[in-house]
């Protein structure tokens, strides 16, 4: 070895591996004794640390600081010291370009943990492990992937939450987000401002800035940021990423705004732009068999007549004709689905009531979902001694206790059953998470019957009105609501209970009196 030549080192830890005990003083000490034993040369100076820094890009700080070292001092540094391989690089090209650039500068690799030099037997072992720690990289990312779009599709959230909400978990412990009490009611006075078309989205990120809603350095958001937030499906009550590919779910978190306020914003983002958007059952849930004009008391249907901001859905009435009954015929569905929102907000079930749901209903639900994750943990521990079995046939082959073609026949086989086995387990975690949504769903239903239907496909809200509001609703497209009569019996509990015909499952609503049906 060359006198006063230098030696160098590099840690790294993500904070997931801090957390794990991997820590930056534990791999500065190791590298120092590493080196000390060795008679390197290395200052705890010329040590370079990157903390809570991902192995999968190359533009970590201190990773950069150290080869831009190793470049000013070419000739008088001749080792870099690190804990493991993966320090350097979870990805085998990032590992070889800096692996290159090192030796570029006279620079060889060794490491603490790891067999490597520059022998041929060293370098194929740096090519291997460099190999396994890209396998092992993608092996996490695609765990980490395939749970992220298991909860996303089951309704929940898991990454951070957007302003006006916070990070929470659903009773069954689904990973979700909760309104901020703080900045939900401004995020969702500033997204219903919008929807008036006074501003642009220039003019929206002042108002959003002069409503407190502003960027985590308190400055002002941009106008892309806040087109961002505009166009967030989120605050409607549906979660989509970059993991879902494209689709939709409904999900688990409150609303802030009702999905006409966010498809009107929508309109108003696209400007003059004409937008095809199909009348369909999803855009008007109370048309054809439900909701009743109150002047002739027959069905209404749903139209979208073109306006100056693109289609507005509304419900008409096909028979009367505003000239002869000087009232309208017509309203926007926006209007009416608030208040039909505002009139199932009015119904709740008694006490006893939801605590006999619960009982009889919820407890069954609950068995089954007890029953998946049984079965999915069972499946989990069957994989495990598989792969323990596995193991220790590779282990018997190194002792030359078994031949290589019994060692594949056997591993053939464990492969096979294994194979099954995860096969079983995707679809025991799938039966979980229903069953998981099912009950979440229930309690939602029981505890805020407005919240449930706003959220659910048009099929659950077609029949959410039926059981509530069985002979449906005459509208008044001037007053409102009239007539409220609500059924005695959704959900059948009643009957179960036994309690006589007096004794609703709900009560009545409140502030809500009969009108008299004559013009």
């Amino acid at each position: 070895m060359v006198l006063n030549m230098k030696t160098v080192a590099y840690i790294r830890v993500s904070t997931e591996e801090q957390v794990h005990g991997t820590s930056l003083s534990m791999q500065h000490n190791a590298c120092l004794e590493f080196a000390r034993s060795n008679g390197w040369n290395l200052n705890a100076e010329d040590v370079f640390r990157d903390e809570g820094e991902s192995a999968k890009a190359m533009n970590r700080p201190q990773l950069l600081a150290m080869l831009e070292f190793c470049r000013k001092h070419k000739g008088k540094i001749d080792k870099c010291i690190v804990w493991k391989l993966d320090r350097f690089a979870r990805n085998s090209d990032d590992h070889v370009m800096i692996r290159a650039i090192l030796r570029k500068n006279g620079v060889s690799l060794v490491s603490v943990t790891e067999p490597i030099d520059e022998s041929p037997t060293g370098k194929l072992m740096e090519t291997v492990l460099s190999g396994f720690a890209q396998f092992d990289n993608e092996i996490r990312t695609h765990r980490t992937t395939e749970g992220m779009k298991k909860r996303l599709e089951q309704g929940g959230w898991p990454h951070d939450a957007p302003i006006g909400y916070i990070k929470s978990r659903t009773t069954q412990g689904v990973t979700s987000i909760a309104p901020d009490e703080a900045m939900a009611p401004i995020v969702k006075e500033f997204l219903e401002t919008f929807s008036t078309g006074q501003y642009t989205i220039k003019a929206a990120a002042q108002l959003a800035f002069d409503m407190k809603i502003r960027a985590k350095n308190g400055k002002p958001r941009t106008w892309q940021t806040t087109k961002n937030m505009l166009q967030n499906p989120i605050y409607a009550g549906y979660i989509e990423s970059k993991y879902t590919n494209g689709k939709r779910y409904v999900g688990l978190h409150k609303a802030l705004i009702s999905d006409e306020i966010f498809q009107k914003n929508q309109r108003i983002l696209e400007g003059k732009k004409i937008i095809q958007v199909k009348a369909n059952e999803s855009s008007y849930p109370l048309r054809r068999d439900f909701l009743k004009c109150a002047y002739c008391n027959k069905y209404v249907t749903g139209s979208a007549p073109r306006g100056n901001g693109g289609l507005y859905p509304r419900y008409n009435c096909l028979y009367c004709r505003a000239s002869v009954l000087k009232k309208p015929v017509g309203c926007g569905t926006e209007k009416v689905h608030e208040e039909f929102r505002m009139l199932l907000s009015q119904i709740r079930y008694k006490d006893n009531r939801i605590k006999l749901f619960k009982q009889l209903v919820l407890a069954r639900w609950c068995d089954e979902y007890d029953h998946a994750l049984k079965t999915a943990h069972q499946i989990n521990q069957e994989i495990s001694g598989l792969q323990t079995e596995r193991s220790a046939t590779i282990r018997k082959f190194t002792r030359d206790q078994i031949s290589f073609n019994d060692k594949e026949v056997v591993l053939k086989e464990i492969d096979k059953d294994i194979a099954n086995l995860e096969s079983k387990k995707t679809e025991a975690d799938i039966h979980a998470g229903q069953r998981e949504k099912i009950v979440d769903m229930a309690i939602l239903f029981m505890q805020n019957p407005s919240e449930f239907w706003n959220r659910a496909p048009v099929q659950i809200q077609k029949r959410v009105q039926r059981i509530i509001f069985p002979e449906g609703l005459a509208y008044d497209f001037e007053k409102g609501f009239r007539t409220i009569k609500v059924s005695n019996s959704y959900l059948l509990i009643n009957k179960i209970a036994q309690k006589g015909d007096d004794d609703s499952i709900v009560v009545a609503p409140t502030g809500l009196e009969p009108v008299t049906l004559g013009l």
